[in-house]
C-alpha cells in the first residue's frame, strides 16, 4: 500500500535551526544547494526557530517549490495554556512555555500557519511532533485526515511516539497508511531496534532517522580535538565514553571507510539506510561540501560482512549508564533548565 512518502530522498535536509542571527541568506542557499545535489526532501517544524525555519525554507523554495518535498510537524505550541509543558524559552523577549497541544483546533491552526510560512498550498508530510496525552489520538488523527481530504497535506506520520501509540495512530487512520515514524537512530542510539523498528516494519511505516551521526561523534567531530575543547553536549562527549566510541570507530568505521574511499559519516549513514524499515536519514549541513558528502551516502552499499562488523562492534560498547539516554532525553533535561531554546537534535 502506498504511504505517500515514496518520493522522499534517502537523505533529508534537516532545517532545525536556532536563531538565525543574520544567517538567513546562508540558510536559504543551503536549502537550494541541497536540491542541487539530490537532497530533495526538507525536514522542518513550527518549533524550529519558532516559525523562523519554516519561513526560511519557504523563502528558499519560492519559485522552485515543485522540486522539493516538505516535511513538517504539528502539536507543539508556545501561545496557549493547554497541555503538558515540554520546556520554557524566551520568545520575542518574553518567557513562554512550549506545550504539547494536539487538539483538532490546534492541529488545524498549525497546518494552516505552516502553509502560510512555507508559502505553499500543500505539505508532503505532516507528523505529530510529540504525543499530547491530554488529547485522544483519535481526535488528532481525525483532524489530520480531514486536512488530508482538503488537499492541505499528502501523508501523515508521528514522531517521538511509543510503540503502542504508533499502533493506535495507525489504527485511527483506517485505510490511510501511517506514512512515517521519526525517531533517533544511529550506530550509537539503537533503542528503537527492540520494539519500535519491528512495529514500524509491520505497519509499513517508513522510519525517518534523526541524530543519525550522534551529534557529529560518528562523523569524527572529536577526533584530533583535545578533550578540554569538546563541547558539553551529553554523554557521548564524556571523555571516558568518547574514548570507547573512538576505539570502536577505529576498529570498524575507519577501515570500512578506507576500503570504500568514503568518509566516516558516509559509512555510518549507509549502515542506517541499509536497515530494513529505514526510509531516510535526516542530516543538517552548513556547507555544500557537507551536503555533497551526505548525498553520496545514499549510493554507498556495504557488504554483509561490513554491516555485521559495525553492528557487532557498536553493540559491544559498554558506555557509562547516562550514555543510554537518547538525544531527546538529554535535550529535554537541558531545556527544562533553560539552557537551550529549541528541542535538541536531532
Amino acid at each position: 500500500m502506498a504511504t505517500g512518502i515514496e518520493t522522499l530522498s534517502p537523505v533529508v535536509f534537516g532545517a532545525m535551526w536556532r536563531r538565525l542571527q543574520g544567517e538567513r541568506e546562508m540558510r536559504e542557499r543551503m536549502v537550494r544547494e541541497a536540491l542541487d545535489v539530490g537532497i530533495t526532501s526538507i525536514d522542518t517544524a513550527p518549533l524550529y526557530d519558532f516559525g523562523g525555519s519554516e519561513q526560511t525554507v519557504g523563502d528558499a523554495l519560492r519559485g522552485i517549490r515543485e522540486r522539493a518535498q516538505i516535511l513538517t510537524k504539528v502539536g507543539l505550541r508556545w501561545d496557549g495554556d493547554h497541555g503538558q509543558t515540554l520546556f520554557s524559552a524566551t520568545i520575542d523577549g518574553a518567557r513562554r512555555d512550549v506545550r504539547r497541544d494536539s487538539r483538532p483546533q490546534a492541529v488545524r491552526r498549525d497546518v494552516e500557519d505552516s502553509l502560510r510560512r512555507l508559502q505553499t498550498d500543500r505539505l508532503d508530510l505532516v507528523q505529530v511532533h510529540h504525543r499530547d496525552r491530554d488529547t485522544p489520538i483519535a481526535e488528532t488523527m481525525g483532524e489530520l485526515l480531514r486536512l488530508r481530504g482538503e488537499g492541505k497535506l499528502l501523508a501523515i506520520g508521528v514522531s517521538n511516539f511509543k510503540p503502542p501509540e504508533i499502533l493506535e495512530a495507525a489504527r485511527e487512520l483506517g485505510s490511510v497508511p501511517l506514512a512515517s515514524v521519526q525517531e533517533p537512530y544511529s550506530l550509537l542510539e539503537r533503542q528503537i531496534e527492540r520494539e519500535l523498528l519491528p512495529e514500524a516494519r509491520r505497519l509499513g511505516a517508513g522510519v525517518l532517522c534523526y541524530s543519525p551521526l550522534a551529534q557529529g561523534v560518528l562523523a569524527g567531530a572529536l577526533l584530533g580535538v583535545a578533550p578540554s575543547q569538546w563541547p558539553a553536549r551529553g554523554a557521548f562527549f564524556a571523555p571516558g565514553n568518547a574514548a570507547k566510541i573512538h576505539a570502536a570507530m577505529e576498529h570498524s568505521l575507519e577501515p570500512i571507510a578506507k576500503t570504500h574511499d568514503a568518509s566516516l559519516s558516509q559509512v555510518a549513514l549507509a549502515w542506517l539506510l541499509g536497515e530494513a524499515g529505514v526510509r531516510a536519514v535526516i542530516c543538517g549541513a552548513s556547507s555544500r561540501r557537507q551536503l555533497e558528502e551526505n548525498a553520496r551516502a545514499a549510493t554507498l552499499v556495504l557488504t554483509a560482512e561490513e554491516r555485521e562488523l559495525l553492528r557487532a562492534t557498536f553493540s559491544a560498547l559498554q558506555l557509562a549508564p547516562e550514555a543510554g539516554r537518547g538525544p531527546l532525553a538529554r535535550a529535554k533535561s537541558l531545556l527544562r533548565r533553560g539552557a537551550r531554546k529549541l528541542l535538541g537534535r536531532r
